[in-house]
């Protein structure tokens, strides 16, 4: 075969390379519009420049109706390996000891302490002002007066003890039994609710459960239950404040050129460099035809 008959088809793919190679590149370049003598070039700036609002706004449509629907965002938030996994978490997080989640709200050990000490005086006062509204002196003097009747009841001693007689010796002991209290009380309830707290935050959540028979099962639903209803709002407000076609229109606006070019190039190259090896092949086979025809 001569040369004469190689040339067809050589410069058939030669021409048909390169006119699907500028084509490709015609698509993002040249970037920005130019002008000859005041008049604009056709063709500039390239297709996916100039038309990007377009783009942009076509893609941000589909994607919102077709490819990320409120359905499909429903169905993966609450399919039953999203649940399952949300569950986990929570139930390893409930395992942890209460000092260390009180630990996470916490700064450092200092705010720490100052929260245990917070807590404690916070029970301390609530113990105290329930022991107050006790009248303990006449509810002292009451019931010993009570007990001591029955116990002589029936006895000698019955006669000479008259309801003067037991106040009189019972009323004071009520009195320095309420003085006391009021004086050295708080320290005392104060010291076991330090120690219950340090024995409290020692234990996880599902440890007190546990203390309270309930079993993890029967928390494990409950924790579904309120995924399930939580994350139901969670889908239906967010979506009806969040226009994502919007958003991604405005994502793709607010990218450079540059930036557009290398995402659709890592997404069609191999597909791009194709179109240009099929126009070498295209060529290739007109040469040929040409020379033979």
């Amino acid at each position: 075969m001569t040369m004469q008959n190689l040339s067809g088809p050589i410069i058939g793919a030669v021409i048909g390379y390169f006119t699907n190679y500028i084509a490709v590149k015609m698509l993002f370049y040249p970037r920005n519009e130019v002008k000859v003598c005041g008049h604009k070039v056709p063709f500039t700036p390239g297709a996916i420049p100039k038309g990007k609002p377009r783009l942009a706004k076509t893609v941000g449509t589909v994607v919102a109706n077709t490819l990320l629907t409120e359905e499909d965002i429903r169905q993966r938030i609450l399919s039953p390996e999203t649940e399952d996994a949300v569950i986990d978490k929570v139930m390893d997080e409930l395992s942890k000891k209460i000092y260390v989640g009180m630990g996470r709200i916490c700064s450092n050990y200092e705010e720490y302490g100052d929260l245990k000490m917070n807590l404690s005086n916070a029970f301390t006062d609530q113990i105290m002002e329930s022991i107050q509204k006790i009248d303990l002196k006449n509810t002292i003097t009451t019931e010993a007066g009570r007990v001591i009747k029955e116990k002589v009841n029936g006895t000698m001693l019955a006669m000479f003890l008259s309801d003067e007689m037991l106040d009189s010796f019972i009323q004071p002991v009520g009195m320095e039994l309420e003085n006391y209290i009021a004086e050295n009380g708080r320290d005392f309830v104060q010291k076991e609710v330090n120690q219950k707290i340090m024995v409290f935050e020692q234990k996880s959540i599902l440890n007190l459960c546990e203390e309270m028979h309930v079993e993890e099962e029967k928390i494990r639903g409950a924790i579904r239950s309120i995924y399930r209803n939580a994350s139901a709002d969670a889908v239906n407000g967010v979506l009806k404040n969040v226009d994502i076609s919007s958003m991604i229109e405005e994502k793709i606006n607010d990218m450079k050129t540059e930036e557009l070019e290398k995402m659709v190039l890592t997404v069609l190259k191999k597909e791009l460099d194709t179109i240009v090896n099929l126009g070498a092949l295209i060529g290739l086979i007109l040469g040929s035809l040409n020379t033979v025809l």
